[in-house]
């Protein structure tokens, strides 16, 4: 069984944001997902999808 559980990272210590269903001592494997920090853009209009593959196409450099 796999389960997604959202946990806050306090004191050196994973806790669980809301309830869960584990029974004391039951063993499980834990994998870390770090969540984005940032919410989506919303763009002021739909893009194309011609305008898409071009920003795709583009190449980028960083200064």
């Amino acid at each position: 069984m796999v389960k997604a559980i959202e946990c806050i990272y306090e004191d050196n210590v994973l806790k669980p944001v809301g309830k869960i269903q584990l029974r004391e001592g039951e063993r499980i494997r834990v994998t870390i997902e770090k969540k984005l920090s940032f919410e989506p853009i919303r763009l002021k209009k739909k893009l194309t999808s011609e305008r898409i593959s071009a920003l795709r196409d583009e190449s980028w450099t960083s200064s």
